[in-house]
């Protein structure tokens, strides 16, 4: 029984109990709690309960009846009130009651290990070793973040359409679901990305599958400035690139300069079934190819001797622009699984560097079966990348 209730309950009792307590007769009268509980017990029992009503509010019915109105709602025809017990089986013999309901029980939908992180075994090193990316700034270079999404939260960001260079909101919806797989939140809905603590920062560098080069060599540059503007705290470390395309001397020149500032760029090979495109062809980039759920080849997926990793691409859920979360296919999927890789081997080793990062993710890779052309060094493996094991269901 509710605070409420007891005290609309016991003040009347109580009102009566003083109102005699002030006779002389005290060695005959019973003492106050045993006349509160002799009055608590007649009292009838209440049970908090939605009606859903036709026509007239039934209001002063209820109240009559000795309920205890708590909501009248406006906009639709419910009340919430505590009802006495023996009420309520009158209520629902009313024609004008369409319901009377005791509280059903809710839950919070709760979150979902997308089987990419299942399959690389990040989850085992968040639960195994508490180890989820803190610390490491991870730069996706893409369309964008929904900046109000309630799985993604965002260290910051930059774009390079507008006058507000700080408002990197996604209007196409592929840089929010590469996000999510980096750094989903740990939390109770939704999804949960590689490095879900990782700090997450956003270069807008497109507003449609066409992305501009310039724009690419620009948030480049931006990523290395971090470096060089007096906060050590926002200095990106990983550069994630889900885009493809033939070869820039520009962008190649922006790329392995990221590389010898000590930034680790990694990238899809592309989608086009031919030699791995570029960024992910060039020398001081990580070159990532796609596998599926049964560790399958993604038909779709370029290959040649530049592949380094391949990681998880088909069906992939994540998140999207409106708060929301769907599937998408490509090996702009694979790139930031192993980013988030990466993120989780930093922030375990944070005096390594970016050779020392590209390593390990490379010795520690999965052999499944493919030519090297296809998987490279093998399938990303964060569990034994952090924790030396691979004792992971895969």
């Amino acid at each position: 029984m509710s605070k409420k209730l007891v005290t609309l309950i016991l003040l009347p009792i109580i009102t009566a109990l003083l109102a005699g307590g002030c006779s002389q007769e005290t060695s005959t009268s019973p003492d106050m709690s045993t006349l509160v509980s002799q009055r608590l017990a007649e009292a009838p029992i209440f049970k908090e309960v939605a009606i859903v009503y036709r026509g007239t509010s039934p209001r002063a019915a209820l109240e009559a009846a000795g309920a205890t109105i708590t909501d009248d709602f406006n906009h639709f025809p419910v009340i919430a009130a505590y009802v006495p017990t023996d009420v309520i089986g009158k209520l629902r013999n009313n024609p004008n009651i369409i319901a009377v309901e005791e509280d059903i029980p809710r839950e919070l939908c709760a979150q979902i290990v997308p089987w990419g992180v299942d399959r690389i075994d990040a989850d085992k090193v968040h639960t195994t070793f508490g180890n989820r990316g803190a610390g490491v700034n991870v730069a996706i270079i893409d369309t964008g973040g929904d900046m109000d999404h309630p799985d993604l939260n965002f260290a910051g960001g930059v774009t390079f359409f507008g006058r507000d260079r700080t408002d990197f909101d996604d209007e196409y919806g592929h840089g929010t679901h590469c996000a999510g797989i980096v750094g989903a939140k740990d939390n109770d809905l939704g999804v949960l990305g590689v490095a879900p603590e990782c700090n997450l920062w956003m270069v807008k560098i497109a507003k449609t599958r066409r992305v501009n080069l310039m724009k690419i060599v620009k948030g480049i540059e931006w990523c290395i400035e971090t470096h060089f503007d007096g906060d050590p705290n926002n200095d990106i470390q990983i550069m994630s690139m889900s885009f493809s395309g033939g070869f820039s001397a520009a962008e190649s020149t922006a790329v392995h300069s990221a590389w010898d500032e000590g930034i680790l760029p990694i990238a899809a090979a592309g989608n086009y079934a031919t030699a791995v495109r570029y960024p992910a062809a060039l020398d001081n980039c990580m070159a990532i190819s796609g596998s599926t759920i049964t560790d399958g080849w993604y038909t779709s997926s370029c290959y040649g001797d530049e592949i380094e990793l391949i990681a998880p691409a088909v069906s992939v859920l994540s998140t999207v622009p409106d708060g929301i979360y769907s599937t998408m296919t490509g090996t702009s999927m694979a790139c930031p699984h192993v980013a988030g890789t990466a993120a989780l081997i930093w922030s375990d080793n944070p005096a390594f560097t970016n050779e020392d990062v590209r390593n390990k993710l490379n010795t520690t890779a999965e052999d499944i079966g493919m030519i090297v052309e296809r998987q490279g060094n093998g399938l990303v493996d964060a569990e034994n990348a952090v924790l030396g094991t691979t004792k992971g269901d895969d």
